[in-house]
């Protein structure tokens, strides 16, 4: 897509009409990716804004498996190995 990301962060914004005809079909790791990559391939307009933070008081939640990160692997790599509908090939 060209574009230029420094996080896939869990807040999005869109209008549902075009959301839905995104066709979105990953349902677990590949769907925030995959929501920029068809959101860019459609020619949406995609801005980051920075969130003020403080770190984590306690212990991460995020307890990840070699099973789950195989997984998230594999989701990601079937978006990124998507034909655009413009049938341009992504590389």
């Amino acid at each position: 897509t060209g574009l230029r990301l420094h996080d896939l962060g869990p807040l999005r914004a869109a209008r549902r009409e075009p959301l839905l005809a995104l066709d979105l079909t990953d349902r677990r790791s590949g769907y925030p990716l995959q929501m920029v990559v068809r959101a860019a391939d459609a020619g949406w307009r995609i801005a980051e804004h920075d969130v003020p933070y403080r770190p984590r008081t306690g212990a991460s939640k995020v307890t990840g498996t070699w099973r789950g990160t195989w997984q998230a692997v594999r989701d990601m790599s079937r978006v990124l190995a998507e034909t655009p509908a413009d049938g341009r090939l992504v590389r």
